[in-house]
């Protein structure tokens, strides 16, 4: 199988291309991470065409796509998302979604209990809980730093790099979220039998902007 996977629920717009199958390990044929955020719309399509042109890979090549689904910033995660669905619509293959907290902890490998924190801006956090890198404990939540760190009081709390800190916790510092490890989890699922997500964007929040309520009267 050869699967495209792309994330941009974060400042960091990653893409990689995974080959699995036949009993070999999987292999990376390629990945591209870019940290500015407000630019993926820009950065993403340069780095689909760079890692297929560098596997030498065609886009009617692909099996199936894989996209990080957040919690994350509203603009970057629906570029990602739009993305994928454009792709996946084209090409006719199917498209699958995972949580971008889970991609973190499936990246960390531990078989212990831990969480994974992100910033969520405005002051906020999402996170979630893991039994291990690949068992996620509680739902992404989002919140204050007063109520995160109340949830996660006492939990080792992985958190990439630019992440605010919470007071009361002592973080870990882990990597920025991965197109490679986001492919890998998602064939570790497939392989497994396991039911994934489908690739809608995980919001946990309303936005900052509200639709328009009409013309004011001048008469008001």
């Amino acid at each position: 199988m050869l699967l495209l996977g792309l994330d941009t629920a974060t400042a960091v717009t990653t893409v990689a291309l995974v080959r699995s199958g036949s009993g070999a390990p999987d292999e990376v044929l390629g990945e591209r991470s870019h940290v500015e955020p407000r630019r993926h719309g820009e950065v993403l399509p340069v780095q689909i065409n760079e890692v297929l042109h560098t596997a030498r890979v065609a886009p009617a090549d692909l099996d199936a796509i894989a996209v990080g689904i957040g919690p994350g910033a509203f603009t970057g995660l629906r570029v990602g998302l739009a993305t994928a669905q454009a792709l996946g619509q084209a090409l006719q293959i199917p498209v699958h979604g995972v949580s971008t907290l889970d991609v973190l902890a499936y990246d960390t490998g531990r078989h212990d209990g831990f969480a994974v924190a992100t910033d969520a801006r405005r002051r906020e956090f999402f996170w979630a809980t893991y039994t291990g890198h690949d068992s996620r404990s509680t739902a992404p939540a989002v919140g204050s730093a007063s109520v995160a760190r109340n949830a996660l009081l006492g939990l080792t709390v992985i958190c990439p790099p630019g992440t605010p800190v919470i007071d009361g916790l002592d973080p870990v510092a882990g990597d920025q979220p991965s197109g490679s490890a986001l492919c890998q989890l998602v064939l570790a699922r497939l392989a497994g039998g396991e039911v994934l997500d489908r690739p809608v964007p995980l919001y946990l929040r309303r936005p900052d902007g509200t639709p328009s309520s009409g013309p004011k009267s001048v008469l008001s």
